[in-house]
């Protein structure tokens, strides 16, 4: 914006006022004199009369970049408020699916508690013990692997917020 502005001021008139005051005089005695006073004043004005349009384009040059840049910001804005919206919902699923794989878990801790107590008492055998924990395990595995990725949909979305690392 401020380019855009120097350069439309480059099409405008340009003044200028200087001036100076000072003492003259042959000796140091005629200083002393009021006629020893020298004034002087300067005036003088510069208008780009026969430039070829360079001006006006140059305001149009300007203007292209302005017009540039903000496209720049606003596609970065966009693309900026996209991630956190996408890392948002990446972690809202993510909770959901947490907690199905936390109801899963303990579903599989009581039927291998179930198989436990049924190898036990004589009525499976340890075959299906083994599996109840193999599958207990797996959804173990589960639920950790996705608090995990929980944890990295949540550095994600501070990253896309601005967040840096």
């Amino acid at each position: 914006l401020a380019a855009v502005d120097a350069a439309e001021a480059a099409r405008l008139p340009k003044f200028k006022l200087g001036g100076s005051l000072g003492l003259t005089a042959l000796t140091l005695a005629g200083l002393n004199n009021g006629a020893a006073v020298a004034t002087q004043i300067l005036a003088s004005m510069s208008v780009p009369i026969l430039d070829g349009g360079a001006a006006k384009a140059q305001v149009r040059a300007q203007q292209a970049v302005l017009a540039q840049t903000r496209a720049t910001y606003q596609n970065t804005l966009l693309t900026a408020l996209k991630e956190v919206e996408d890392a948002l919902i990446a972690l809202q699923h993510d909770r959901e699916r947490l907690r199905h794989l936390q109801q899963a878990a303990s579903a599989a801790d009581n039927a291998a508690l179930l198989a436990q107590n049924r190898y036990s008492s004589g009525l499976v055998d340890f075959q299906t013990v083994l599996q109840t924990q193999r599958t207990l395990l797996g959804a173990q595995d589960s639920v950790a692997s996705l608090q995990a990725d929980l944890s990295s949909g949540h550095v994600r979305l501070v990253k896309a917020m601005g967040g840096g690392w």
